[in-house]
Protein backbone atom coordinates (compact mmCIF):
# COMPACT_ATOMS: atom_id res chain seq x y z
CA UNK A 1 0.00 0.00 0.00
CA UNK A 2 1.12 3.34 -1.05
CA UNK A 3 1.54 5.96 1.62
CA UNK A 4 -0.88 7.98 -0.87
CA UNK A 5 -3.59 5.27 -0.48
CA UNK A 6 -2.97 5.11 3.43
CA UNK A 7 -3.74 8.89 3.79
CA UNK A 8 -6.85 8.65 1.57
CA UNK A 9 -8.41 5.44 3.35
CA UNK A 10 -7.64 7.79 6.89
CA UNK A 11 -8.99 10.59 5.88
CA UNK A 12 -11.75 9.03 3.76
CA UNK A 13 -12.69 6.76 6.56
CA UNK A 14 -15.26 7.03 9.09
CA UNK A 15 -12.05 6.62 12.19
CA UNK A 16 -12.79 9.09 14.80
CA UNK A 17 -10.18 11.89 15.44
CA UNK A 18 -7.60 10.40 18.12
CA UNK A 19 -8.34 7.13 16.04
CA UNK A 20 -6.71 8.27 13.02
CA UNK A 21 -3.70 9.88 14.93
CA UNK A 22 -3.10 6.89 16.09
CA UNK A 23 -3.63 5.50 12.69
CA UNK A 24 -0.68 7.54 11.45
CA UNK A 25 1.48 7.43 14.18
CA UNK A 26 1.70 3.63 14.36
CA UNK A 27 1.68 3.70 10.38
CA UNK A 28 4.66 5.94 10.52
CA UNK A 29 6.49 3.49 13.92
CA UNK A 30 5.77 0.38 12.21
CA UNK A 31 7.60 1.79 8.47
CA UNK A 32 10.35 3.01 10.80
CA UNK A 33 10.83 -0.01 12.69
CA UNK A 34 10.64 -2.38 9.36
CA UNK A 35 13.30 -0.78 7.76
CA UNK A 36 15.76 -0.39 10.99
CA UNK A 37 15.36 -4.26 11.23
CA UNK A 38 16.00 -5.06 7.64
CA UNK A 39 19.01 -3.18 8.23
CA UNK A 40 20.14 -4.57 11.17
CA UNK A 41 19.79 -8.05 9.81
CA UNK A 42 22.16 -6.93 6.40
CA UNK A 43 24.84 -5.59 8.98
CA UNK A 44 24.52 -7.96 11.97
CA UNK A 45 23.51 -11.54 12.63
CA UNK A 46 20.74 -11.39 15.56
CA UNK A 47 17.12 -11.21 14.83
CA UNK A 48 14.63 -10.47 16.50
CA UNK A 49 11.27 -12.23 16.86
CA UNK A 50 8.21 -10.81 15.74
CA UNK A 51 6.78 -10.52 19.63
CA UNK A 52 9.90 -8.17 20.18
CA UNK A 53 9.23 -5.94 17.14
CA UNK A 54 5.88 -5.92 17.92
CA UNK A 55 6.98 -4.89 21.97
CA UNK A 56 9.24 -2.29 20.74
CA UNK A 57 6.44 -0.95 18.28
CA UNK A 58 4.33 -0.33 21.01
CA UNK A 59 6.47 1.21 23.49
CA UNK A 60 7.67 3.66 20.50
CA UNK A 61 4.55 4.97 20.12
CA UNK A 62 3.71 5.07 23.95
CA UNK A 63 7.01 7.22 24.06
CA UNK A 64 5.70 9.52 20.90
CA UNK A 65 2.25 9.90 22.40
CA UNK A 66 4.19 10.96 25.61
CA UNK A 67 6.30 13.42 24.10
CA UNK A 68 3.14 15.34 22.40
CA UNK A 69 2.10 16.28 26.53
CA UNK A 70 -0.95 17.65 25.42
CA UNK A 71 -2.96 20.23 28.07
CA UNK A 72 -5.87 18.04 29.76
CA UNK A 73 -8.09 20.40 27.92
CA UNK A 74 -6.78 19.36 24.12
CA UNK A 75 -8.77 17.68 21.76
CA UNK A 76 -6.27 14.72 21.78
CA UNK A 77 -5.68 14.93 25.07
CA UNK A 78 -6.89 11.25 25.70
CA UNK A 79 -4.87 10.03 22.71
CA UNK A 80 -2.93 7.76 25.18
CA UNK A 81 -5.85 6.54 26.57
CA UNK A 82 -7.14 5.65 23.50
CA UNK A 83 -4.11 3.79 23.05
CA UNK A 84 -4.37 1.81 25.61
CA UNK A 85 -8.23 1.40 25.43
CA UNK A 86 -7.33 -0.14 21.80
CA UNK A 87 -3.97 -1.96 22.77
CA UNK A 88 -5.55 -3.75 26.11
Amino acid sequence: MSKDVFFVFVSKNNLQLLDKILVKIVFQTCIYHMWKERNEKRHQTGYRTVQQVVRIVDKAVRNRITSLQYKSEHKLAGLMQRWFAITG
